[in-house]
């Protein structure tokens, strides 16, 4: 037992008594009477128990030497498959594109309803512009009562198509 225990140390591999007559007794050997390379061999028993507990053991739990949790633990947080996170992240895609899309077309539909109106309300007071800007010239020009009949008829006549006395027929 001592030889065992000796080249157990110089390895450094923790044991105990229970560990060197478990080894010595699977292979069928008696502890106390052995020689150097029955000692040797007990010991390399012993060894080989140690790391493969220590690999497979650590305070009761199952270990798989890289610390990642194994494919069915029950501590592993459930992935979604790729095709699930792609298709979910095709609908949130679409979703956002849409609103944005809903949102634009209110937008230009007040913007060009807004610029419709403008127009309107500019071609509804496009006579009275000119009218207001015809009699502030004639009233710059100071002309007598027959230059503003002229003008008068010539306006008509650019507006209708007609001379006033055509008109007046």
């Amino acid at each position: 037992m001592e030889k065992i225990k000796q080249i157990l140390t110089l390895q450094g591999i923790e044991f105990d008594e229970g560990d060197i007559l478990s080894a010595a007794s699977a292979i069928g050997m008696d502890v106390d009477n052995l020689n150097d390379a029955e000692a040797q061999e007990v010991a390399i028993q012993v060894a080989q128990a140690k790391k493969s507990t220590a690999l497979t053991t650590a305070n009761g739990k199952s270990k798989n030497g890289n610390g990642k949790l194994g494919k069915n633990s029950p501590r592993r947080k459930s992935t979604p498959p790729l095709q699930g996170a792609i298709a979910h992240a095709s609908q949130v895609s679409n979703q956002e594109i849409q609103s944005l899309e809903d949102v634009l077309n209110v937008g230009i539909d007040a913007y060009t309803t807004d610029k419709a109106d403008q127009l309107l309300s500019t071609i509804r007071n496009a006579p009275k512009d000119v009218v207001s800007k015809f009699v502030s010239i004639a009233m710059e020009e100071e002309a007598d009562v027959e230059s503003f009949r002229a003008i008068g008829n010539e306006l008509v006549a650019g507006i209708f198509g007609a001379n006033s006395k055509d008109a007046a027929e």
